[in-house]
């Protein structure tokens, strides 16, 4: 007798088992492609959102550049130094000045060029401290407009400290060690390998998102 249901997927053992093969074979191929939805949207995601995993956790800037924390901290101190020397010592920044000048300023502006002087000193340092503490972060943090503006700042305040120096012996205790802070800090920025790596994966990692 002919079976009507014979033929059917359901009606028979050996479609029972044809179905199992068909729901074998379908179930590995659903769940690849679900994975690769899932990835794709997840990359998606990750890009849209600006790489928030690199955002909001930055590698750490190498040891050598962290050092250049401790040379920032002795610039400081050294810079914020100096004019308070000049306020104390009025009498040998006086003579300093007299040098200068070969004795030819007339008395009377004498004392207006010793106060101009101390003024020009605290303001022009403290605007070197704001500079350094200002670039210094952004340069631990990778940016590499950091690193060149404190590189020329660096090459800029050595060549005028070294016109100080000429100016009177005075200077000379804070002239000598900032110039050799300045190049030792100029050299944390560009010579280590581990320094020039980190900027280099920022601006990679910059460029990608």
């Amino acid at each position: 007798m002919h079976k009507p249901f014979q033929n059917l997927p359901w009606g028979s053992e050996r479609g029972d088992r044809h179905a199992g093969s068909q729901l074998r074979v379908v179930e590995p191929l659903s769940t690849a492609r679900w994975a690769d939805t899932v990835s794709v949207m997840e990359s998606q995601s990750y890009y849209q959102g600006g790489g928030n995993a690199h955002t909001h956790h930055p590698p750490p800037a190498p040891r050598a550049l962290r050092w250049l924390v401790v040379g920032v901290v002795a610039s400081i101190i050294l810079l914020i130094a100096l004019p308070i020397v000049m306020m104390i010592d009025q009498a040998g920044l006086r003579a300093a000045i007299e040098e200068d000048t070969g004795g030819s300023l007339d008395p009377k502006w004498k004392d207006w060029v010793l106060v101009a002087t101390i003024v020009y000193a605290v303001v022009l340092h403290l605007v070197d401290v704001a500079l350094l503490l200002w670039l210094v972060p952004k340069v631990l943090r990778g940016r590499s407009w950091a690193r060149i503006t404190l590189t020329a700042y660096l090459i800029v305040a050595t060549y005028f400290s070294l016109y100080s120096a000429t100016q009177g012996a005075m200077f000379l205790w804070a002239v000598i060690p900032t110039d050799i802070l300045h190049v030792l800090m100029t050299g944390l920025l560009w010579i280590p390998a581990s320094v020039r790596r980190y900027f280099q994966l920022q601006r990679s990692t910059a460029h990608q998102l």
